[in-house]
């Protein structure tokens, strides 16, 4: 005979003894999940709810923001377009001054020599 299965203190073996006390802890815990489960579910319903109630005033709040960061996006951008002309202007005058200057004194400018055309 197995020690496991040498009689306990009531007279049945012990590892029958030790599996009826599992058993019974493992019912326990299922009772005890099942009872959170309950509990729970409508607790997270209610955290959700919540969530979208908070997820929708965002969403509304965020619309005039967008809108003005839109309209100020577009002012930039525009003070941006047109000083990026004036600049793309000066540089073309600077250069063609360049040139012209470079032109009567029969020397080369600094872009002469990039293959723009036949020399």
């Amino acid at each position: 005979m197995e020690p496991n299965d040498q009689p306990g203190d009531n007279g049945t073996p012990r590892r029958e003894q030790a599996r009826a006390a599992a058993e019974k802890m493992i019912s326990q815990l299922q009772v005890m999940i099942d009872q959170a489960a309950k509990t729970a579910g409508p607790v997270l319903r209610d955290v959700a709810a919540k969530a979208a109630e908070l997820t929708a005033v965002a969403a509304e709040n965020a619309g005039p923001v967008a809108h003005k960061a839109a309209d100020v996006t577009e002012h930039v951008g525009d003070r941006l377009a047109v000083r990026s002309k004036e600049l793309a202007a000066d540089l073309r005058k600077a250069a063609e001054s360049a040139r012209s200057s470079n032109a009567g004194d029969g020397a080369k400018g600094p872009g002469d020599d990039l293959g723009g055309g036949p020399e």
